[in-house]
């Protein structure tokens, strides 16, 4: 029963080979991705049954070239929310895409993008971590591109040219770890914290090198640029990459590193998460301030998330319990809010072709239900009690009292302020402002859309309303690792 944890990466994978060599008409094709999609995550939902126990060795060469899935709390907590999100995604795809056309090619990787998100959730050692990760990056980059336009192409080189660059630092921390411990399976607490004795200059070469490299697509500053770049992609696109696989998967790679290879007490010793948080503190403050300074409403929404996964990031390196509850509780936080975000936007540009703050004025008249999900999903960004994004930044802040660093909290009330002020402007030009006369009158998006709008905001709201489920699920991988 071991092999039932390969269906959900291997199946996807297969779902978009058969896209990719079968002619279906657009109604096969949209019923085929859903059906696979849903399965994928009923698949998943069985594989919670062997948590800790399911592991299989696809294929090993030797000690280095392994290639190992395995189940534990991590995997399941990751690959769920992926899962989930994506069947919002793909119903609001089958619709908003009809606009951008080569439907048929979207579809195929986005579907095999999914497979190998699932390969990143259930790898069991960092080569196998290693080598999904990279694959991610050439599956996203055709979604990245899909336009063909020069601006698209452009920001996919850029993509490309960040994301092997950081390949390239986790690469070089992976083959230094292996030299000193001959050993990259995850084990809660660390490998290297097992080594007695060990070389402290080396063990921070390792955690630096990784950090930063996997730090590429948590859009950690000053490798961030990628990321408002492409923004040319499809609305749907823009979603998997702020939202759900390419960020996450970013920051997903950072705890496997830095709890489940270097482990919290060499991190310490080492002092590497001191020299990491400057990085951090730097990028939720730069973040928020270049989001301030943006009109083009998905740029925005961009530098946003620049500044929310410092917030994740920051739960990471503070190395206590309350921290890493509230950086994994904000992962899975700030993927429901920026995916609504982004629905959001996507219903507007769909509906109007408007993509500037300034052109949306009153359109919350004829857009209510679409601008109401936007303002409740802005609201818990910001953090106002008592939405899921208080509840995250509330744990953050008793996690740098408890690391006994004052300035984190503070820094963290600083970037609220500043979400709400590059937040709010939209929703009071949405609701409070009027728009010019003779302005041709809108409608809603289609029901297609709609639906996973409203859907994912009642989750927003569940999620800050009834908190204790997924808190008290994130704290007994806390009690593993700490």
């Amino acid at each position: 029963m071991n092999t039932i944890i390969l269906l959900p990466i291997f199946f996807p994978a297969f779902l978009a080979v058969v896209l990719a060599v079968m002619n279906f008409n657009e109604k096969e094709r949209n019923g085929l991705v859903i059906t696979g999609v849903i399965l994928n995550l009923i698949l998943i939902n069985r594989i919670f049954h062997f948590s800790g126990e399911a592991n299989v060795h696809l294929f090993k060469f030797n000690e280095f070239l392994d290639i190992y899935f395995k189940v534990d709390k991590m995997s399941i907590l990751f690959s769920v929310l992926v899962s989930v999100l994506w069947i919002f995604t793909t119903f609001y795809s089958m619709e908003y895409m009809k606009h951008e056309g080569k439907e048929d090619r979207f579809f195929i990787f986005f579907t095999l993008t999914l497979g190998i998100t699932m390969g990143i959730a259930f790898a069991g050692n960092l080569i196998t971590l290693y080598i999904f990760y990279e694959l991610l990056t050439l599956a996203t980059f055709p979604l990245v591109i899909h336009s063909g336009t020069k601006q698209a192409l452009k920001s996919g080189r850029k993509y490309l040219i960040y994301s092997f660059g950081g390949a390239t630092l986790v690469l070089l921390g992976m083959i230094l770890c292996y030299s000193v411990t001959k050993n990259l399976n995850f084990i809660p607490g660390g490998i290297l914290s097992g080594i007695q004795n060990g070389n402290m200059k080396i063990f921070l070469a390792i955690y630096i090198s990784m950090f930063l490299g996997f730090g590429v697509k948590s859009a950690l500053v000053p490798f961030h640029s990628w990321l408002p770049g492409a923004m040319v992609a499809p609305t749907p696109v823009s979603s998997l990459l702020h939202a759900v696989a390419v960020v996450k998967s970013g920051v997903f790679a950072l705890i496997r590193m830095s709890y489940f290879v270097v482990g919290a007490d060499v991190i310490k010793d080492t002092k590497g998460n001191i020299y990491m948080s400057i990085f951090i503190v730097i990028t939720i403050l730069l973040g928020s301030f270049l989001a301030l300074h943006q009109e083009n409403l998905k740029k925005r929404l961009a530098y946003s998330t620049v500044s929310q996964l410092g917030y994740i990031l920051l739960g990471i390196v503070l190395l206590n319990k309350e921290a890493f509850v509230g950086g994994l509780l904000h992962m899975i936080n700030h993927a429901v809010i920026k995916i609504t975000l982004f629905f959001c936007v996507g219903a507007i540009m769909y509906t109007t072709h408007k993509t500037e703050i300034g052109q949306i004025k009153g359109i919350g008249k004829q857009m209510p239900i679409t601008m109401w999900c936007f303002a409740i999903s802005s609201i818990s960004l910001i953090g106002i009690p008592p939405s899921n994004g208080f509840v995250s930044k509330w744990y953050l802040a008793l996690g740098g009292l408890s690391a006994g660093k004052i300035l984190f909290p503070a820094i963290l009330l600083v970037s609220a302020v500043l979400t709400a002020l590059y937040l709010l402007p939209i929703v009071t030009a949405a609701f409070f402002k009027k728009g010019e006369e003779g302005e041709i009158t809108v409608k809603e998006a289609p029901m297609k859309m709609l639906v996973p709008i409203v859907s994912i905001t009642v989750i927003v709201v569940c999620l800050g309303l009834f908190p204790n489920p997924v808190i008290s699920f994130i704290e007994e991988i806390a009690v593993e690792l700490m």
